[in-house]
């Protein structure tokens, strides 16, 4: 059985964090239409905020997930009102947004590089714990990765499908004007799940970064799979982004053991998401036809 639960513990605990990234963009892509490039910078920073606590002020890495989870949805925040929305104000085009974001983008990762400097750094942590899952090895950083994952993934969940405020996201990413008539403030709600991304984003590079080093490109490398993962499961809401990143965290597993490259496995599965992006849009072209 080793060929199944090797890709399933190895994909889970290795690749939670994409999972989390996901779950932040499939929110702001969902509410905005926004493919907003400078989320990659949100976990890269996330990274660069534990890692900062951590080796400034001594604290261990599980106590620096609360302030860096709150350093970073503050600083989406930010970004949303002081970049975004007066874009959007000012009816610029998507097009012109996503060119924005990717500026945005720019200028965060050259700020770390200055701030930070370039050498890649790590978390001055303890080694961690081996604990066996199903026969394999797998360190306690990881596994808490995967359980705050599922922890957070249940309560975004619920948070959007059964809360007052979830009912209001949902109603703002359907149709802006009709939630204003029904008294739905639209800077409130935003702001929130803005805030909430940046959580979800600021986790995943935290967990990213104690799993293997802290560098400005550490956002940059993992976000065409989160964009992916995102698109490909966003149509069948929250859950389904979730499915669809345990399903990729699985065959990227499976995959970097059949082929010993994990290179060669990221590039299989953008091609199979693009395949899958290309039928989706064609099958909606067609039913529009008809």
């Amino acid at each position: 059985m080793d060929f199944i639960t090797q890709p399933v513990v190895i994909g889970l605990t290795e690749h939670a964090p994409l999972i989390l990234a996901a779950i932040g963009f499939a929110l702001l892509y969902k509410l905005t239409g926004l493919i907003n490039v400078a989320y990659s910078e949100t976990i890269t920073l996330g990274a660069y905020f534990g890692m900062w606590l951590n080796t400034t002020y001594g604290l261990d890495f599980y106590t620096v997930l609360i302030p860096t989870g709150l350093l970073a949805g503050i600083l989406s925040v930010v970004t949303y009102l002081a970049i975004f929305r007066p874009a959007k104000r000012r009816n610029v085009g998507t097009l012109e947004m996503i060119i924005l974001s990717f500026g945005l983008s720019i200028f965060l990762r050259h700020g770390l590089q200055f701030v930070f400097g370039y050498p890649v750094r790590f978390y001055d942590v303890p080694p961690p714990d081996t604990i066996m899952v199903l026969d394999v090895g797998v360190t306690s950083f990881r596994l808490l990765a995967v359980i705050s994952v599922a922890v957070l993934s249940l309560l975004l969940w619920v948070f959007i499908q059964r809360s007052r405020y979830g009912l209001q996201i949902r109603a703002l990413a359907n149709d802006e004007d009709l939630a204003q008539v029904s008294g739905i403030r639209p800077l409130a709600v935003t702001t929130l799940i803005w805030f909430i991304a940046g959580v979800a984003g600021g986790l995943a590079g935290a967990f990213y970064g104690v799993g293997s080093n802290v560098s400005p490109l550490l956002g940059w490398r993992q976000f065409l799979l989160i964009l992916m993962v995102a698109l490909v499961g966003g149509s069948w809401g929250l859950g389904g982004v979730i499915l669809v990143g345990v399903g990729t965290a699985i065959a990227l597993a499976a995959m970097a053991l059949q082929f010993d490259q994990a290179l060669y496995a990221q590039l299989v599965l953008i091609v199979a998401f693009v395949v899958v992006l290309k039928v989706r849009g064609t099958r909606l072209t067609e039913t529009a036809k008809v």
